[in-house]
């Protein structure tokens, strides 16, 4: 007879090693992504407990999308995270604690639910984008198309299911796009390709050593690092440009500048450069929603 106390204490850590494996910790500028466009498009709502009603639903959506993406990461990383002790730690697949069927499956479960709740919640429009999200990231990760292995495409991907259709996703489900939601959604998909290029220069030693063909390890590391500063060069500027029309254009100067500025007189490291152009973003995009945030507040 099965001891009743080892099932359970099986149970609740096959749970813990689950939701290690969705990444939790690793959804912050993604979640981040979502709430700019839902936020950006919060006039369209008028009653308080209709918002509410909405967001809670988009919420439960995008904590499905944002757990298979990085379940199904996890399941197909498995040879670049054993070369990197940071990465195994957040790899219970690759650490040997949950196998690939039970990774597989569990991510799948998770893809099918949002998808399913993302059709009976919200217009086809919103279904659309969300199952596009869906088959972009599976394919970033999965063989055979794997685009992670695909130099440029690992970038042009990512921009999309991590940049302009999960803002997007998050504008229609609660609104309609207007001429600057356009520009931000270009926006948010160029800091998209900044973080995943970032990424894929903190794991450049591991990518080699499991020949994952990133395009860091395509153009070489000296290379990479170079387009990672003049695309966050071009973000600075397009991003100061589209605060024109909220009326934050000092703003944005300003800050910039004092960024700039201070990258020069302290000589800072360029890894400072990249957190304090997170925060330049974070910023940004606060003062370019604020008048949406304020009538948000207000209507509460």
């Amino acid at each position: 007879m099965i001891n009743t106390g080892i099932a359970l204490k099986f149970i609740i850590l096959r749970f813990v090693h689950y939701v290690y494996n969705i990444r939790v910790f690793d959804w912050r500028a993604y979640v981040g992504v979502a709430l700019l466009g839902f936020v950006r498009s919060v006039e369209a709502v008028a009653p308080f407990n209709m918002l509410i009603y909405r967001a809670l639903r988009f919420t439960v959506t995008i904590i499905f999308y944002l757990a298979f993406t990085f379940s199904i990461n996890n399941c197909f990383d498995i040879k670049c995270d054993v070369y990197k002790g940071a990465k195994i730690k957040r790899n219970p697949v690759a650490a040997g604690r949950i196998t690939f069927r039970e990774g597989l499956i569990l991510s799948l479960c998770i893809a099918f639910m949002g998808l399913v709740l993302s059709y009976l919640w919200f217009d086809k429009n919103c279904f659309l984008i969300y199952f596009m999200m869906l088959l972009l990231s599976g394919a970033y990760s999965a063989p055979p198309l794997r685009l992670k292995s695909v130099p440029l495409l690992d970038l042009l991907s990512h921009s999309l299911f991590f940049g302009a259709l999960l803002y997007l996703y998050g504008l229609l489900s609660n609104g309609g796009i207007s001429l600057q939601e356009a520009s931000l959604a270009t926006s948010v998909s160029l800091y998209s390709i900044i973080l995943e290029l970032r990424n894929h220069l903190e794991d450049y030693q591991a990518d080699l050593n499991s020949k994952t063909r990133t395009t860091a390890c395509y153009m070489g590391y000296s290379r990479s690092i170079r387009l990672l500063r003049s695309l966050i060069v071009v973000h600075y500027i397009f991003l100061t440009a589209i605060s024109y029309p909220s009326g934050n254009l000092s703003s944005s100067l300003i800050l910039a500048s004092a960024i700039l500025a201070a990258s020069k007189l302290f000589n800072l490291r360029f890894n400072h450069l990249v957190r304090l152009t997170d925060l330049y973003t974070f910023v940004m995009y606060l003062l370019i929603s604020s008048p949406m945030i304020s009538q948000l507040l207000n209507s509460g």
